[in-house]
């Protein structure tokens, strides 16, 4: 009877081990990311030598963005510039002429992010006497 006691606990402990390590993977396995292309950040589409006029509630230019790319990326709406420029016009004054490196456009076109040697001019007008500024990096709000 002994014999086959010990056969049956070695059974059982070989069970248990075999379950736990079933377990255990379950546990330690990562979650499946769904396919469904959001996570991807390829572009959709590409445009050459980008211009863009915005216009103000009187039909005044506000704002002309130009670059010599633009590329964008439907997952979150944003928009990769390449040798970005651009000019802000004020009712009042001199217009602000940004130009950098690169860019980036926010989803909403509210903001872009300007990045390797940004230059920002504006010219002398009633307002006072203009000046530039050069940076690295520069946050630029459009319609504020």
């Amino acid at each position: 009877m002994m014999p086959d006691a010990k056969k049956i606990i070695i059974a059982v402990l070989l069970t248990l081990v075999a379950g736990g390590t079933w377990w255990l993977s379950q546990k330690a396995a990562a979650p499946e990311a769904p396919i469904d292309g959001k996570t991807r950040h390829d572009p959709d589409y590409t445009i050459e030598n980008f211009t863009a006029f915005v216009m103000n509630e009187r039909g005044r230019r506000k704002y002309v963005l130009k670059a010599k790319r633009l590329v964008h990326y439907p997952h979150d709406g944003t928009s990769d510039l390449e040798q970005p420029y651009l000019i802000q016009y004020r009712e009042d004054g001199a217009p602000t002429h940004t130009r950098a490196d690169t860019g980036k456009l926010s989803n909403d076109a509210g903001q872009i992010i300007m990045r390797g040697n940004v230059r920002v001019s504006r010219g002398r007008d009633s307002g006072g006497p203009g000046g530039e500024i050069k940076t690295e990096k520069m946050k630029i709000l459009l319609d504020k």
